[in-house]
Formats: structure tokens, C-alpha cells, sequence
């Protein structure tokens, strides 16, 4: 009889403490540990992966009360200026997970979640544990669609861009492709639509723009000769010549080239981007000629440069010019014996180097036996004679 009293003891401990084990593996959270019959309490930590009110709880939650008397409070969400919820709140309750929370809604934006008044994420999967009623704040990211370019045989450093719904093309990269003008990005192949520089959006969906190419001209060769003004027994008659047939220069009427005219800082660098094969620029400004682009693209002038091509160009300025496009070398040994021929050339200015390495490539004789003349504004007879001693065969 006292062994079967003892055996019904042990089973009715065991019902008694059945359902609380039970409750404890069915939602995943250590409740603490039974000793002699009752519940020790203890903090309740969420494990990761565990289930908590069905979903799978976040690394680090804790659960304040029991499940059974934790209270319950109000989420109101806020969508933000502009934007609608269908939800605008819910009943949440602590120790058991947030649950399915809604998705506003607004144009030209995409969701990126709720966040609290401290700024952290509120998810689906998060643990409930409030004090009081809280608010949700929406947060948003611009809606945006990606440009992607294809040079259709050419070649472009930026394959794609992502554009804000509803604004324009901005800036767009500029394709090269030997032997080609580039005519514009196009939405086809061939045919299509010209999307423009700073031009509104084609299509608010992501999309690509294709390069369109033409052959580039051949400029007809001329004849120095042909130019009343430029003698055959000029210093500068076969600068001239091999300028004209390269098409690096025309001359300023048919019958003349007027070697003398001083030069402005644009047909300079005019003159050196033919000079280098007239390669593309990565962008294209119509305020901007080419070459002056190219020249800012190479390091050669400083942005501000760009609007300030009517400027007049020095001799300095051209041997400069064509000392960075050899890669500046550095200043040699005989620099100081060098430009201790020109008495207007300090060994502190900024283009005594240039100065030092025309002079000893041949490129510049100066325009007396002691002097360079750095500030004097270059010609058109000097300039194709800098160009021809720098690169001719």
C-alpha cells in the first residue's frame, strides 16, 4: 500500500510540473528551473532561432513578464508627408513578437521599414517590451531606376548609373570609339530616342541607352603654299605645311594663315587635341569646344579654365602644355646651365622646367639669344612650330 501511495505521489508531481515544461519548450524561452515542486524565477533570456508566438525571435530580445499576465499596449504607425498606411495602428503584447506589421505606401519612394522614436528597427520578428503606447516612424529611401550604357562598338568608363524617379539624365559619360564621332545615347541600337544631357527621364523603369556613331571627317589636305603670308623662306614655312596636312590648323582666310596673330588660349589647345589624334572627351559641354574639355581631362588647365579659353595664351603657356602631355619630366642637371641662357626665366617660376625642357628638346630657341619672352602672348607661327618640333616624324 505505501508503494502504491508513493508512486501516485510522483505522478501528480509529474502533471503538476508537465504543463510548465511544456509551456517552456513550445515557445522556446527558459523560464527557470523547478525545485522542489515550484518555478524558480529567474531572467528569461530569448535564444536565437527559438520560437517566440510563432515566429523566429531576434538575437538579443528578453521577455519581462509571462506570457500569461504580460500586459498589452497600442503601436501607432506614422507614414510620413505624403504617404498612407492601412493599418495606422495595433495591439502588441510584451513577451510575444511584434507579428506582421503594415507596408505604407508612397510615390516615389520604396519602404525601408519602421523605426522608433530612438531610431531602431521595429520588425516583425522583434520581442515586445513597452512601458507604455508607442510610435512608428516610416522610413524612406528615393525611388530610383538604373541607366545602364552599351558603346554599340565603342568604349565608356561608366557602365550605369542609378537616376531618381521623375528627375533627368544629368551629366551622361562619354563613349570613344577610334575613327568615330560620337553622335549621342539613343534608347535603340539603331533609331531610338535621343536622351539628352540634363534631359527629363525616357522611362521611369530600368533601362539602356545605346551609343550612335558617325565616321569622322578626313580634313582635305592644303598646302602651306597656298597661304600668301607664309613664305617658302619663313622659319615657320614647314611648321605650316605639316600643320595644314595633318588638319591640326587652317589657315584664317583661303589665302592666308596669319602667322602673327596672337593666339587665344582656345585655339591652343585646339591645336595640340588635333595635334594627339582629336580623341573623345568623356563629356561634352556646348559652351566648351573640344579641345579645351580634353585639355581639362588630361590635367592640362584647371576647371575654371573652361569658360576662360578667350583668354590669351603665353609662350609659357604653350610650352607648359606640351610638357605635361610628355609627362613633365623631371628638372635634370642642366637645368640651371639652361636657363641661365634666358635672363627672363627664374628657376622659381612655375614653368622653368617646361622652359628647360623645350629648350633642351629643341622645341624653342627663345625669341632672342638671352631671352624666352615667357609672358608674351603666343602666335599662330609659334605655336605650329612648338607642335612640329615636339611631333614631327
Amino acid at each position: 500500500m505505501k508503494k502504491r501511495i508513493d508512486c501516485m505521489i510522483l505522478a501528480l508531481l509529474w502533471i503538476m510540473t508537465f504543463p510548465v515544461i511544456a509551456g517552456a519548450f513550445s515557445f522556446g524561452i527558459f523560464q527557470g528551473h523547478i525545485l522542489g515542486g515550484a518555478l524558480e524565477e529567474e531572467e528569461s533570456p530569448i535564444i536565437q532561432g527559438h520560437i517566440v508566438d510563432g515566429v523566429t525571435a531576434e538575437d538579443g530580445d528578453t521577455v519581462p513578464e509571462a506570457l500569461p499576465d504580460a500586459p498589452s499596449f497600442t503601436v501607432f504607425f506614422l507614414p510620413g508627408d505624403g504617404a498612407t498606411v492601412k493599418d495606422s495602428s495595433k495591439t502588441v503584447t510584451n513577451g510575444r513578437a511584434y507579428g506582421e506589421l503594415p507596408v505604407p505606401v508612397r510615390d516615389g519612394y520604396v519602404f525601408d521599414g519602421w523605426r522608433d522614436a530612438s531610431g531602431a528597427k521595429i520588425t516583425a520578428n522583434k520581442v515586445v517590451n513597452l512601458s507604455a503606447d508607442q510610435t512608428l516612424y516610416a522610413q524612406w529611401n528615393v525611388a530610383t531606376c538604373e541607366v545602364r550604357f552599351d558603346a554599340n562598338g565603342g568604349s565608356v568608363k561608366r557602365i550605369s548609373i542609378d537616376i531618381p524617379l521623375g528627375g533627368d539624365y544629368g551629366e551622361l559619360p562619354r563613349p570613344v570609339r577610334t575613327g568615330y564621332v560620337f553622335e549621342g545615347w539613343y534608347t535603340q541600337t539603331v533609331g531610338g530616342i535621343l536622351a539628352a544631357d540634363h534631359a527629363p527621364l525616357i522611362r521611369d523603369v530600368d533601362h539602356t541607352l545605346y551609343a550612335h556613331w558617325a565616321p569622322a571627317p578626313v580634313p582635305a589636305p592644303l598646302s602651306a603654299g597656298d597661304f600668301e603670308d607664309v613664305p617658302v623662306t619663313s622659319s615657320y614655312y614647314e611648321a605650316v605645311r605639316w600643320a595644314v596636312e595633318r588638319g591640326i590648323t587652317s589657315g584664317t582666310s583661303p589665302e592666308t594663315f596669319s602667322p602673327n596673330e596672337p593666339c587665344k588660349l582656345r585655339h591652343v589647345l585646339m591645336f595640340l587635341w588635333r595635334a594627339n589624334g582629336c580623341p573623345d572627351t568623356e563629356r561634352a559641354l556646348s559652351a566648351v569646344n573640344p579641345g579645351t574639355m580634353w585639355a581639362y581631362e588630361n590635367a592640362l588647365i584647371p576647371r575654371d579654365y573652361l569658360y576662360r579659353d578667350e583668354e590669351s595664351a603665353t609662350r609659357s603657356d604653350a610650352v607648359t602644355y606640351l610638357w605635361k602631355l610628355a609627362g613633365s619630366p623631371p628638372e635634370n642637371a642642366s637645368l640651371q646651365s639652361i636657363l641661365d641662357r634666358f635672363a627672363d626665366v627664374s628657376p622659381q617660376s612655375d614653368y622653368a622646367a617646361a622652359v628647360a625642357w623645350a629648350l633642351d628638346n629643341g622645341i624653342t630657341n627663345g625669341t632672342t639669344d638671352t631671352t624666352f619672352s615667357p609672358e608674351r602672348v603666343c602666335t599662330r607661327g609659334q605655336i605650329v612650330t612648338f607642335l612640329y618640333r615636339c611631333y614631327m616624324p
